[in-house]
């Protein structure tokens, strides 16, 4: 597992001054970290980590990336937010 500061920094940067959007999303997705099985501590406090890629959930929570969560649990939440655009196919 590598690390890539610069995702951390954005989201960091992100949680300092987000859009509303930005928040609502937050939420949806510190939601689903509440109940996941991967969270390592309180989901209240600021140091509660993922275990399975080992980010900061009060961080990661605020990239501006889909389908950040390794186990894909906010891929259905982030559908919402971001354009992605579904396999079409001409049959």
């Amino acid at each position: 597992m590598s690390i890539d500061f610069i995702k951390i920094i954005k989201a960091f940067r992100t949680k300092i001054n987000p859009t509303e959007k930005q928040k609502e999303l937050a939420e949806k997705r510190l939601s689903i970290c509440s109940t996941c099985q991967f969270r390592r501590g309180d989901i209240e406090s600021s140091l509660t980590n993922c275990g399975a890629c080992g980010c900061f959930i009060h961080g990661k929570i605020f990239t501006n990336n889909y389908g950040e969560c390794p186990k894909g649990k906010w891929d259905e939440v982030d559908i919402d937010y971001f354009q992605i655009k579904k396999n079409k196919t001409l049959i």
